[in-house]
């Protein structure tokens, strides 16, 4: 059987193309916003509903070196979208949350995201059912 005919060739394929299409969204609010790939990034895991990361578990959450998110904290303090504040219960450890120019900054992201995302063509009971699938595919 050709590689193309199998359904795992055909979902790897279209997860793909959505990667692409969504990367193509992004870039013009990177560039809106005066940020590298990887910026976005930690200003996209910095936000939603949890508790700021100490910069060792945005580390773990960006699958990256903690020296590298200590150049990435540098560079968001620069523009203001960061604070980096002492852990009071343990002062060793540094904490980094979104100020409002990041939380802004996070939110025209996630804008462009998912607004303009061929997944927002998906009713939302599909967008349900998808979202729990590939859930199911990424915990197995």
């Amino acid at each position: 059987m050709e590689d193309a005919e199998t359904p795992i060739y055909d979902l790897i394929d279209l997860t793909m193309g959505l990667a692409g299409r969504t990367q193509a969204l992004v870039t013009e609010v990177l560039a809106e916003l005066d940020l590298t790939h990887a910026l976005a990034n930690a200003i996209w895991q910095l936000g939603g509903a949890r508790t700021p990361p100490s910069m060792r578990e945005l580390a773990h959450d960006l699958r990256c070196d903690p020296s590298t998110v200590t150049f990435l904290a540098d560079r968001l303090e620069q523009r203001g979208l960061v604070t980096r504040t002492v852990d009071p219960t343990n002062r060793r450890i540094k904490i980094l949350a979104l100020t409002d120019s990041g939380h802004l900054a996070r939110r025209r992201l996630v804008e462009a995201m998912t607004l303009g995302s061929p997944l927002a063509r998906l009713s939302p009971d599909d967008q349900r059912m998808l979202r729990t699938l590939l859930s199911k595919a990424m915990t197995a």
